[in-house]
């Protein structure tokens, strides 16, 4: 059930920035949320068990799955990050810090004794030999280096953010971080736990990681998709008060151009807050023209006021 709601989470984050993000914006936070998903999807024990049969039936599939994971974590964080991250999360040191969990988690895979066919929980079956407890281990490690870098960020939004939508994603986020962290830390004592005490040491600290892994996904979706939705808000409703405004301004503005025809200079390609735009400052050029008859009234004036009032606050 917790794999199905976090695997919803992912896959609804996934429509959201398709429908809502910029164009060439915000793709790293995409690819992530598609393998994030696509990860979380094989933690359904029956597909799992279906496309680990496709290679063999030796868990490979859990070390696939691990791999994408990070994978996925490493472009959430660049996509989010971008030049305000600590610096071991930027570039080439982004890259070796994943590349040694990857390089790690692989070694301690293949030093676990497979008995042979699949097993739907990895860890509850070899979760009492060393390498399998390195292997889910360096993971978890990995997310916990991550996340506390994706913190520090999401602090320095709140604090330096100026839109109130930027601020709620980064408060999202840090609690989003925080439940990672608090993931990250679980996994790690739970598989310590059984290698030292077995199985029945590691069922305590489940309800934990079952409770935070939907914490994590919740606020970490929540906060990725949040901006950009609110943008979008913002934008449509920019757009209805720039069509109100123009639809308002419009009989004046033919006023204008009817005294001064020369002015007319806006195409049907420009969008309606350049246009508004245009045929506010043409309405002023005509009324500073003192060649024609074109006044404006103290009416006309509060209004285009009112208007370049409107394209300054959406500018912002």
């Amino acid at each position: 059930m917790v794999e199905l709601i976090v695997s919803a989470l992912m896959w609804a984050l996934v429509v959201v920035l398709v429908v809502f993000r910029r164009a060439r914006k915000e793709r790293s936070v995409l690819y992530a949320a598609i393998t994030i998903a696509v990860t979380m999807m094989l933690n359904d024990d029956d597909l799992y068990v279906l496309v680990d049969g496709w290679f063999g039936a030796r868990d490979v599939v859990h070390l696939f799955s691990a791999i994408i994971l990070m994978v996925g974590v490493h472009f959430l964080a660049q996509g989010i990050s971008r030049a305000g991250a600590p610096r071991y999360l930027r570039g080439i040191p982004a890259l070796i810090v994943l590349w040694a969990a990857i390089v790690v988690t692989t070694v301690a895979f293949f030093l676990v004794p497979h008995r042979g066919g699949t097993s739907e929980s990895f860890m509850r079956v070899y979760g009492d030999y060393p390498a399998a407890a390195v292997y889910s281990c360096a993971q978890y490690v990995y997310f916990l280096i991550v996340f506390s870098a994706l913190l520090l960020t999401a602090v320095a939004a709140i604090r330096h953010s100026t839109l109130t939508r930027e601020r709620v994603a980064g408060a999202l986020l840090l609690v989003g971080s925080l439940c990672t962290m608090a993931l990250s830390v679980t996994v790690i004592g739970m598989s310590t736990a059984q290698l030292v005490g077995g199985l029945p040491a590691a069922e305590p600290w489940r309800p934990a990681y079952y409770t935070l892994q939907i914490g994590t996904f919740l606020f970490l979706t929540a906060g990725l998709a949040s901006a950009p939705i609110a943008r979008w808000v913002g934008q449509s409703r920019q757009e209805r008060d720039v069509r109100r405004y123009l639809d308002r301004i419009t009989p004046l503005w033919q006023e204008a151009i009817e005294a001064r025809a020369s002015l007319r200079l806006e195409t049907a390609e420009v969008d309606s807050t350049h246009r508004l735009h245009r045929r506010i400052v043409e309405i002023r050029d005509a009324a500073m023209d003192r060649r024609n008859e074109f006044a404006l009234t103290a009416d006309d004036r509060r209004l285009l006021a009112e208007a370049e009032d409107r394209l300054g606050a959406g500018a912002m």
